[in-house]
């Protein structure tokens, strides 16, 4: 995965808009505003590494809180579209802002609850992925996030299916896991170790991926 210079330039752009926003409003740590990049934008995108995503996708950054993973996403994914989604409106308010002095096209600041949007006629059966990062405990995420993906489609190669839930998980969650593979509505589970080359050189918090695909629904959307 490599990053032209105007991608390189926007992800400086939103460091800049996030640490600025992040005076008035507690978006990311104060003490790790230094290490965004390390610890934010790697950790956002670190499994495009060894995987993709279906070009042109549509998104759902569930918990989005000032823009991870989705903006980091969206940058090296212009041609996707992807809908910010918080129940917080001071993180969707300042996020707005964020998106707006970015220049994101063909994205939206959503305030309201995953679990209420997902059944929404605007949001449900409308998108390839939901993405999410620190939106609360994974069986709860995988719970919520089914009314807003499309029917499972396989996919060839290292590209995520449509239909899948993209979880980047640290910490222990054995317990989540257990309750999220009881769910009668998930067909499978998968836990992946985040590596790359030159990960040892950097002191990146350690994420988990986690892809999470749903039993086939012959009545929802395929378009």
């Amino acid at each position: 995965m490599m990053l032209n210079d105007d991608q390189l330039s926007q992800f400086e752009k939103y460091r800049e808009l996030l640490v600025s926003a992040n005076k008035n409003l507690n978006l990311i740590s104060r003490k790790d505003e230094e290490n965004f990049y390390p610890n934010h934008a790697l950790n956002s995108v670190s499994f495009l590494f060894s995987r993709c995503l279906k070009k042109a996708a549509s998104i759902v950054d569930l918990g989005t809180g000032g823009g991870l993973p989705g903006i980091p996403i969206r940058i090296i994914y212009p041609e996707s579209g992807v809908v910010f989604v918080d129940s917080i409106t001071k993180k969707t308010s300042a996020l707005s802002g964020i998106v707006e002095e970015m220049g994101l096209k063909n994205c939206a600041v959503v305030n309201g609850r995953g679990e209420t949007l997902a059944g929404e006629r605007d949001f449900k059966g409308r998108f390839d992925y939901v993405v999410s990062r620190a939106a609360g405990k994974l069986d709860e995420v995988a719970k919520w996030s089914r009314g807003f993906l499309r029917r499972h489609e396989t996919a060839a190669g290292e590209t995520i299916p449509v239909g899948t839930l993209i979880v980047l998980k640290g910490g222990e969650f054995d317990e989540e896991l257990k309750h999220a593979r009881s769910n009668k509505f998930i067909d499978s589970v998968v836990v992946y170790d985040t590596v790359f080359d030159g990960m040892d050189e950097i002191y990146n918090k350690e994420k988990k991926l986690v892809l999470i695909n749903y039993k086939q629904d012959p009545f929802r959307r395929q378009d």
